[in-house]
């Protein structure tokens, strides 16, 4: 399992070698950590039902969110 400076390390390597490849790298970082914080947890939980995710799993979300704010 890889900690934050390992998926540096290992982002800078792929870089370094696209450059010396001359190919392009692009990055896409997004931060998620208020990602619930502006949907209502019912609507999501009705998506993921509506998409496929059921039993454990959508109790597993449905637990996580329950008492959320």
């Amino acid at each position: 399992m890889y900690d934050t400076s390992m998926a540096v390390i290992d982002m800078v390597d792929k870089i370094s070698a696209a450059m010396d490849s001359n190919e392009f790298s692009i990055g896409l970082f997004i931060d998620l950590s208020k990602a619930f914080d502006t949907l209502n947890h019912k609507i999501l939980l009705q998506k993921l039902n509506h998409y496929g995710i059921r039993g454990v799993t959508l109790k597993w979300f449905e637990s996580y969110l329950t008492n959320r704010y």
